[in-house]
């Protein structure tokens, strides 16, 4: 039994799917929906065995022989054979089970609805005409098995039609809760890539400014609310002008995206931080006094200047600076954008002051 230990692993990694970042692929629906199958392939035959229909029992342990087969394709790699195996399989197993053993009378023919699903969820989207090929065969087949199979066989006693109508419903129940799943995870993906995009500056991949500034304002009335300090603090990289002027734009991305990853790196997991405009970027401190705000912005301008970036493939190395200007939350205060207005006027003196320094608004900073 040692041979079968990889392929006991691989069903345990596959059906153990769950958590925030739990995703369905093409390849586990198509491998689920194998395991489905030969779960009904091997329930039906053990129906069978217990009413002592051995011949009987061995079609249906051919059958589950043959889903297990399609999983085995799968997991090895060929997953354009396992795909196609499926319909066929499916198709002809339900057929010869309706004919012969069922009748229509037990709906097994229903798990031909599983086909269908299995069309949407088992295929790229891209792959249109093999979903429609793959589902249009389904449909097909059952309207054929429901009109022609016969109602009843001498098999078909009210209790095996019980039994088999069972493992039908679990099954199908089995496939539709893989099709919610596959649909929920797509659109928890789809919503979080759409979110992504309102949220995060696409070049440097820290909030842009439509972001930052919501989140001033929750944590501005969280201040006023709870009385609690507050500090806000814009940041302006020195001369960067003349770098894309003298280095080009493509360096100019370049002193952008190093210097952010440098400030998320360097500010506390409680902060926030965005891209105002340009060169020019915003962080939000809560609960923060304006001394601390002081030693934390003094670290993000020195951990910037001891930045030395290549560019344009040479040995040389530039340096960047920055010039950062703080304003903190206090009584007088009845909007946020008085904050950061506070704290644009501190950053201006800093750059009069001469750059590459932090700057805390005080009371005659007051902005209008």
């Amino acid at each position: 039994m040692s041979f079968l230990k990889p392929y006991i692993r691989r069903f345990a990694a596959l059906i153990a799917i769950n958590g925030a970042d739990a995703d369905l692929n093409r390849k586990q629906v198509v491998n689920i929906t194998y395991l489905l199958s030969a779960m009904v392939g091997i329930m039906s035959a053990l129906i069978f065995f217990v009413y002592g229909w051995f011949t009987e029992s061995i079609v249906h342990i051919l059958g589950a022989m043959v889903s297990v087969t399609g999983y085995l394709l799968s997991i090895k790699g060929y997953a354009g054979c396992a795909r196609v195996l499926f319909p066929l399989a499916c198709a002809t197993y339900v057929s010869i089970c309706t004919f012969r053993f069922y009748g229509s009378d037990s709906h097994f023919a229903w798990l031909l609805i599983i086909l269908a699903a299995y069309s949407v969820t088992g295929f790229r989207v891209d792959r249109g005409k093999a979903q429609f090929v793959v589902c249009a065969f389904a449909l097909m087949m059952f309207a054929f098995v429901e009109l022609f199979a016969p109602k009843t066989t001498p098999y078909a006693s009210l209790d095996v039609r019980l039994l088999i109508a069972l493992s039908t419903f679990v099954a199908s129940a089995c496939m539709i809760v893989l099709i919610a799943g596959v649909v929920v995870t797509k659109l928890r993906k789809l919503n979080e890539h759409l979110r992504y995009l309102a949220e995060v500056d696409d070049l440097t991949k820290v909030h842009n400014r439509r972001k930052v500034l919501a989140e001033a304002a929750n944590v501005f009335a969280d201040s006023m609310l709870s009385n609690q300090a507050c500090c806000f603090a814009i940041l302006d990289l020195d001369h960067f002008k003349s770098i894309n002027d003298r280095f080009g734009h493509e360096t100019g991305d370049l002193v952008l995206q190093k210097t952010a990853a440098v400030m998320k790196n360097t500010i506390r997991k409680s902060d926030w931080i965005g891209r105002y405009g340009g060169e020019e970027f915003v962080i939000i401190m809560p609960n923060t006094r304006t001394e601390e705000a002081l030693k934390l912005m003094e670290s993000v301008r020195i951990q910037i200047s001891d930045l030395r970036l290549a560019y344009n493939g040479l040995d040389k190395k530039l340096r960047v600076t920055t010039s950062i200007g703080i304003a903190e939350v206090d009584a007088e205060t009845q909007r946020y954008e008085q904050v950061l207005a506070r704290a644009d006027k501190a950053l201006y003196q800093a750059k009069d002051q001469g750059r590459n320094q932090v700057v805390f608004a005080g009371k005659d900073m007051e902005a209008v």
